[in-house]
């Protein structure tokens, strides 16, 4: 079966979820009044700015992490590592944004808080809130039933033969299938597709890659990394958890 992909920056349900949570968080804040803001004035106020602030933050960061997860998960690197980086780079325009707003609403702030200033505090209550939603939004995958098909055989069959497969690569919520003749996308967990081929030789080399053995045709070093050559043009990385396991298999020689 050929999967119809998600949304790559989110459906409007998340987002409708994702930007209630962010207005009761900016009503906590507004009651607790960090960094001061407790004293810039009456309370509606200081609601309007935080949550405002936090809409703001949860458009920015919805698209940044979102793309980031997707990157992080192609590429192989580490998904904390991708997120991270968007954290950083999101501060930017959010911190703009906050120190505007709040100087907007309450003039006697200018001059009294430098822009790095308004980067730290952006930093510090964001990256616990992102880390909150993404865990949020992992637990609701794994649980929300409307993301199981109704009808799904017990293990999703490859678009080719098995014999034909070179690789899988995890993509999301789908698996590429790669063989000499192209690439198709499949739906379903990628140990579930691993399975639908059966007895064909080939291993799990990277947390996101499986590859067939006859699919092999070298070795390739960057720096303190390897990749499998594959045939049809194509390479896997090797994750450093896999190393051992694939030279006592034979794939690697002790060079390698």
């Amino acid at each position: 079966m050929t999967a119809t992909a998600e949304p790559l920056l989110g459906t409007a349900r998340e987002w409708a979820i994702d930007l209630a949570v962010g207005a009761a968080i900016g009503v906590f804040m507004a009651l607790v009044g960090p960094y001061g803001s407790y004293f810039n004035g009456p309370l509606p106020p200081r609601i309007f700015h935080f949550v405002a602030c936090f809409w703001v933050g949860t458009l920015i960061f919805g698209v940044l992490q979102r793309l980031a997860v997707t990157w992080a998960t192609r590429v192989g690197v580490p998904v904390w590592l991708a997120v991270g980086a968007a954290l950083l780079v999101g501060c930017v325009p959010l911190a703009a944004f906050v120190g505007w707003l709040a100087t907007t609403l309450w003039p006697f702030l200018h001059g009294k808080i430098t822009p790095l200033e308004w980067y730290g505090q952006c930093l510090v209550l964001s990256g616990p809130v992102l880390t909150f939603v993404i865990l949020r939004r992992k637990l609701a995958a794994h649980a929300s039933p409307s993301r199981v098909p109704v009808v799904r055989p017990p293990v999703p069959a490859p678009p080719a033969a098995p014999g034909d497969v070179l690789c899988l690569r995890m993509e999301d919520h789908y698996v590429r299938v790669h063989t000499q003749a192209g690439s198709r996308l499949v739906e379903g967990p990628f140990e579930r597709v691993i399975a639908g081929l059966g007895g064909v030789e080939g291993m799990r080399v990277h947390r996101s890659w499986w590859v067939a053995r006859a699919a092999v045709v070298g070795v390739v070093a960057d720096g303190r990394n390897l990749r499998l050559a594959l045939r049809g043009d194509l390479s896997a990385p090797v994750s450093r958890a896999s190393v051992a396991r694939l030279r006592e298999a034979g794939w690697l020689g002790a060079e390698d």
